[in-house]
């Protein structure tokens, strides 16, 4: 709806016409700045202002930092089985000890008197060869289920910046057709005016057409406190001035993919039979080689040290346990996240399945609208001709006319409602094509 140019105020010598007046120009200092049908203003498209929501919104940094934390628990896991090789060099003086405490073993460890030694040891559980492979499975189940649980944040802020566009543009598509209504309620106010003027009509039509422009004025600010509001909620999100003066273009944001919380079950469930086999595992005894290859200083009287090897089998009875019960809780714990994470995607398809409805429902009261918006506009018409002549009162213009806003409020909430139903059924159920 094009704007109109604004009119020049007229000073009124009635009571009423003194606050019409006063309303009037509370509402002009209050509005916001022109954001629709304005060449000169730039525009926000909706998927812009959802990708800065994104980047801003501390909640998806979060979701990011975990799945940036479980892909490093991939690249641990890829290690497993692999020898546990380190390279060291000690002395030992005073009473013979171990290189234990130090962190050596092997022959890097002997318990020598004024012994140096140089080189490199390697140990093996060769039971780790049999944890591996579910070890990264269970690894990489969890990598991906932070990966959809990323994309359930960046969803959930989306459904928030949709809703803050629907009511933004609500509101000014109201302010518009309120101040479309003001100029022509002023019109009809001269003209009453000059009829009472002239002594054609009593001077109550001037303080009915007064009292009708106050309480519209009242209504304008309103609806124009609640854009502001909309809009100052939509700049703490996007972090982005924008957002305060911009038109806004709420368009759909595109397929967010599968429903991400039903990709985090599946991931969480192969987790859990991953750490389920692992449980088993434990019964397996360590089985233990070492190597050491350098040069060992020993006391006089002793050959020196180049090499070592050893081998050996362990089985932690205490460990087992342990080790076993520990499996057993982590898995149960994975496994009511995933039964948490199904239950919220039986609300997401509760959800799609109401907007779905709700969306086929408002596009088939969208021709009534039309009709009534049309039938309002053509009756205001004639009332408004039948006064002019002097047929009727102005005060049955005033009911035609508030026929005909509300019928364009109804008809344009209508559009507003199919437009956001349709974002959200682009980002919660898939994309839902608009209807000729």
């Amino acid at each position: 709806m094009r704007r109109r140019a604004p009119r020049r105020p007229r000073v009124p010598t009635s009571a009423c016409g003194v606050l019409l007046f006063l309303a009037s120009a509370l509402a002009a200092a209050q509005a916001p700045a022109p954001v629709s049908g304005s060449n000169t203003a730039s525009t926000l498209p909706l998927p812009e202002a959802i990708e800065l929501a994104i980047r801003a919104y501390p909640g998806t940094a979060a979701a990011r930092a975990r799945r940036q934390s479980a892909e490093a628990r991939v690249a641990e896991a890829r290690l497993m089985g692999a020898p546990d090789v380190l390279v060291g060099a000690a002395y030992t003086d005073g009473f013979p000890g171990s290189g234990s405490h130090l962190g050596l073993r092997g022959m890097l460890g002997s318990p020598f008197v004024r012994h140096y030694v140089a080189g490199v040891d390697a140990s093996w559980d060769l039971a780790d060869l049999l944890r591996a492979s579910p070890t990264r499975a269970a690894a990489r189940a969890a990598r991906d289920s932070e990966t959809a649980l990323e994309a359930s944040a960046r969803r959930d802020v989306a459904l928030q910046i949709i809703a803050l566009y629907e009511r933004t543009l609500a509101a000014a598509d109201a302010r518009e057709i309120l101040l479309a209504e003001g100029d022509a309620r002023r019109d009809q106010r001269d003209a009453v005016k000059a009829r009472v003027d002239a002594g054609l009509t009593a001077p109550e039509e001037l303080t009915q057409a007064d009292a009708a422009l106050t309480d519209l004025d009242a209504e304008l600010m309103g609806v124009q406190s609640d854009e502001r509001a909309a809009r100052a909620a939509l700049r703490q999100w996007i972090a982005d001035d924008r957002a305060l003066t911009t038109t806004l273009v709420l368009v759909s944001p595109g397929l967010f993919g599968e429903t991400p919380e039903l990709r985090a079950s599946l991931a969480l469930r192969r987790q859990a039979a991953a750490l389920l086999k692992l449980r088993t595992l434990h019964a397996v005894p360590r089985v233990m080689l070492g190597a050491s290859a350098g040069y060992a200083n020993p006391p006089p009287g002793m050959a020196a040290g180049v090499y070592a090897v050893s081998a050996g089998i362990v089985l932690p009875v205490t460990g087992l346990f342990r080790d076993r019960a520990r499996r057993t809780a982590e898995a149960a714990s994975v496994e009511a996240r995933a039964h948490e994470l199904d239950a919220v995607t039986q609300q997401i398809a509760i959800r799609a399945a109401e907007l779905d409805a709700a969306i086929d429902g408002l596009t088939a009261a969208l021709p009534a609208a039309e009709r009534a918006t049309a039938a309002a506009a053509a009756s205001l018409d004639a009332v408004a001709a039948r006064a002019t002549a002097g047929l009727i009162r102005h005060a049955d213009v005033e009911v035609a006319r508030a026929a005909l806003r509300k019928a364009q409020l109804r008809e344009s909430i209508l559009r507003r409602q199919i437009n956001g139903m349709r974002a959200r059924m682009s980002v919660v159920g898939g994309e839902r094509p608009a209807k000729e």
